[in-house]
């Protein structure tokens, strides 16, 4: 049975209103909150040498940003990793806290984002240049890692 002309055009009516208000309701959905995103490190951000460190490419490191990551002179590395997807450093000196204080000081000055900061962890989390820093340590050791960015 075919339905009169009028009430086919009230229905396509009744569907596109349908489609409208399920569409709109989509849309005005929650907003998701507003997270801060860290500052974009700039490629073009100065190195800034620290006056008591070395930097990795000057310990022989190839991989990752080499140039703006360092290690303060007379750290005592226990163990090295230098691979493309992983750039690991292994220190026994100078204590945790001193290393977390030269970490957290030196990669602000060379470009990189600070992402996390907790010092009941003696752990600070870093970014810029494509790549993901972590330091973290102990009273016995403390280790530097870098990954590429995800």
């Amino acid at each position: 049975m075919l339905t009169p002309p009028a009430v086919r055009r009230a229905l396509r009516r009744s569907l596109g209103a349908a489609l409208v208000v399920v569409t709109l309701a989509a849309c005005g959905a929650a907003p998701r909150p507003d997270v801060p995103v860290p500052p974009t490190p700039s490629a073009t951000a100065p190195v800034q040498v620290p006056s008591d460190g070395v930097s990795l490419a000057g310990l022989g490191f190839t991989y990752g940003p080499v140039d703006r990551v360092f290690a303060p002179f007379g750290a005592q590395v226990a163990s090295r990793v230098d691979q493309p997807d992983n750039v690991t450093l292994v220190m026994t000196a100078p204590s945790a806290a001193d290393l977390l204080a030269f970490y957290r000081r030196t990669a602000v000055a060379n470009g990189f984002a600070v992402i996390a900061d907790d010092p009941a962890t003696t752990t600070l989390t870093f970014s810029g240049f494509g790549w993901t820093g972590t330091f973290t340590g102990d009273e016995r050791a403390s280790a530097l890692l870098l990954r590429p960015a995800a």
